[in-house]
């Protein structure tokens, strides 16, 4: 990737499940089958090997290997630790804290309520079809973080985690769509949004290639991914709350255009509230 120009990029990774729920699944379930997102970090590329050091060093200081969220949460291998010594703990989490908290870091995603959405296009897509919700996230986000490139006077690329070779290639085919075509929103249903123009797309979109976890900032994106879409719980979630207090979540960075904000979508009646399985 040519880094003459500055311009930014979106480090893109997943929550949750990225296929259609079935028609017999409700709630109760998990946070991570009840949603799924699309999401992560936007940082200008003059800022991507500065931090991508930090997040180097802290793993080296700390003796960890990459960051990841779940064996993050989970204590598990070299992050066990995090299950036995308080005061470690409670150290690791304020340099990673610090870490993350920085004013290059923009936090964005799209987040999809799983069973609303099967609710809402089931009919419409056939199981051959089953990545629409996946593609719904990804225009969203990246047309919503192309927005927010025009709004700083930047262009805009892609990189996200490498999964596969099939969903590789869907991603790419999505980004593709967006040059060729645009959106693909109902025009009636997102004219309120404002979206951009497939002109105004090509415009402002540059380029998107896979990366693996080795990729500093898709670690950053993982663990910034998790608590934009665990928000929809409703359950109290300190990495989401220092996010919003350090105003680094794009609605808090986007001059009041309600257009350039993290997308919730789906979360109709009877969705509207979680249901949380272990307390059943």
């Amino acid at each position: 990737m040519n880094d003459e120009q500055p311009h930014l990029t979106f480090f893109m990774d997943d929550f949750g499940t990225r296929t259609m729920c079935k028609p017999g699944d409700a709630l109760p379930m998990e946070a991570h089958i009840f949603s799924f997102g699309l999401g992560g970090i936007i940082v200008p590329s003059e800022a991507v090997q500065a931090l991508s050091v930090a997040t180097i060093e802290f793993c080296r200081r700390w003796d960890v290997p990459e960051l990841h969220g779940n064996k993050i949460r989970s204590g598990k291998g070299k992050f066990g630790f995090l299950k036995k010594d308080e005061e470690r703990k409670n150290r690791f989490f304020e340099e990673l804290e610090a870490l993350i908290l920085d004013e290059r870091i923009t936090a964005h995603a799209c987040v999809i309520c799983r069973p609303g959405y099967r609710d809402r296009y089931y009919e419409k897509h056939t199981e051959g079809s089953r990545w629409a919700m996946s593609r719904t996230a990804f225009d969203i986000a990246v047309e919503r973080g192309a927005k927010y490139a025009r709004l700083v006077g930047r262009k805009l690329s892609i990189a996200y985690e490498r999964t596969g070779a099939t969903e590789d290639r869907l991603i790419e085919s999505y980004f593709e769509g967006l040059l060729k075509n645009g959106p693909g929103f109902d025009a009636a249903n997102s004219s309120k949004h404002k979206p951009l123009t497939k002109d105004e797309l090509a415009d402002t979109l540059l380029a998107i290639w896979p990366d693996g976890k080795s990729n500093p900032m898709l670690q950053l994106a993982d663990l910034v991914v998790h608590p934009l879409g665990h928000r929809p719980t409703g359950l109290k979630n300190r990495a989401y709350d220092r996010l919003s207090e350090a105003r680094q979540i794009i609605d808090l960075r986007s001059d009041g255009d309600e257009t350039i904000a993290v997308k919730y979508s789906c979360y109709d009646n009877p969705y509207k509230e979680w249901v949380n399985p272990r307390n059943t």
